[in-house]
């Protein structure tokens, strides 16, 4: 039997044990780079009393989680990417910025980030046209897929966020069969082609950065006659797991390691029970050990007609401790806080995130005696610290209970 035509790479059929041997060997070779080049793998190797030439994938869960918000303080001290890195600077090909700041390298490889079997799983194809509405600016969000277009011989248009007339007029001048962005973006680009063009040439798009509610896909694809699928990366690592024609859940990537723990004590949860998905980055670049999403999920159960062999996510489900995703962008308290304090005259706040027709809506609330000018100059310190847009309303002294938290998530996802 053949490799499906929507399966990238033929490691994604392979029979379970195959993968785990591959991984066990991939883990020790990676391992053993890292301890000559990387303190911080190292630290985190001794600390468990490991050594690369026995590592096994059951050691894992005795190596402690590396916590994204430890990141932005092991690259101070360790600048610039904490002690991960497992090459020389010179073989770091881009930099990008992330909040925090979390600084991301590149490396040289084709597809470095590994987006392009979730993409074939998608439905793009060498010589599609291609809107990339993601950000290439300072985040990887934009350059991740762009690699992986690249290597598929699809023909890019880098639109980037923002200008949605030209990218609708760029999309109906030049045909674009698919398009990529986030789930709410996407539908805003394709309501406003609708009214300009009496049918699309958009026939797949991918999504990322933002849930995407079954609601708005089933209301997206009936009204526009396309295919939209998913795929979950982060800025650290790139594709963790991506969506089958199947849609029975998020297949993990070849290039990672997943589990799902308990996140008070990083120990793998039960099947079927929710718990923190964490990643161990095979890459002998950046090989991020352990590291420890954020986000909620559980393992799917059983197989998936898809043929693919690996385990799969059922979908994000929410976010551990007190961070946000905000329009694809991680949104903390801290963040917050950071623009606040250059308003000594605000007393308290409260930000609330909200989601009408599809978009996400950031409204914070402060406490203030003089209101004159204040929302505005509050509403650029967010922008400016956390590169989100937020409606700022001033309220009276007293109006917020101070046992209220600081931001709080009131979207659903049906």
């Amino acid at each position: 039997m053949g490799i499906p035509s929507d399966v990238y790479d033929p490691a994604e059929v392979q029979p379970p044990s195959q993968r785990a041997a591959t991984q066990e060997a991939t883990l020790r070779r990676v391992a053993g780079r890292a301890l000559a080049h990387a303190p911080a793998f190292r630290a985190a190797l001794a600390a468990a009393g490991m050594r690369p030439q026995t590592l096994t994938l059951a050691d894992l869960p005795r190596i402690a989680l590396l916590r994204k918000e430890t990141l932005p303080r092991q690259q101070a001290e360790t600048p610039p990417f904490g002690g991960w890195l497992a090459k020389p600077l010179a073989e770091v090909r881009r930099i990008f910025v992330s909040p925090g700041p979390i600084y991301d390298p590149e490396g040289f490889d084709e597809d470095y980030w590994g987006f392009a079997p979730a993409l074939v799983a998608g439905g793009f194809r060498r010589g599609d046209v291609v809107l990339n509405t993601f950000s290439y600016h300072f985040t990887p969000a934009g350059a991740m897929f762009d690699g992986a277009l690249q290597v598929l011989g699809c023909v890019v248009v880098p639109t980037g966020v923002g200008n949605i007339e030209t990218q609708v007029k760029a999309l109906i001048e030049l045909r674009a069969r698919g398009i990529i962005g986030t789930p709410s973006f996407l539908a805003a680009v394709l309501d406003r082609v609708r009214e300009q063009a009496p049918s699309s040439s958009v026939e797949v798009a991918c999504v990322s950065g933002e849930m995407l509610p079954e609601t708005l896909r089933r209301d997206v694809e009936g009204r526009h006659g396309l295919r939209i699928s998913q795929a979950y990366g982060i800025g650290d690592i790139g594709l963790i797991a991506y969506e089958c024609p199947q849609r029975s859940g998020l297949h993990l990537a070849e290039r990672i390691i997943g589990e799902v723990v308990d996140p008070a004590t990083g120990a793998p949860v039960a099947p079927g029970e929710v718990g923190e998905v964490v990643v161990t980055f095979l890459s002998e670049f950046y090989p991020l050990l352990r590291f420890a999403t954020g986000d909620l999920s559980r393992l799917a159960p059983g197989g998936c007609a898809c043929g693919r062999t690996s385990l799969r996510l059922e979908r994000i489900l929410g976010r551990v401790g007190d961070a946000v995703k905000v329009r694809g962008i991680f949104l903390h308290p801290h963040d917050l806080d950071r623009a606040i304090a250059r308003h000594p005259e605000v007393t308290r706040y409260q930000a609330v995130v909200t989601r009408a027709d599809r978009n996400d809506e950031l409204t914070v609330r402060v406490e203030a005696e003089s209101p004159a000018h204040l929302a505005e100059a509050v509403s650029q310190s967010i922008r400016e610290a956390t590169r989100l847009r937020a409606i700022v309303e001033v309220v009276s002294p007293g109006t917020l209970a101070s046992t209220e938290k600081r931001l709080v998530d009131r979207r659903t996802w049906e």
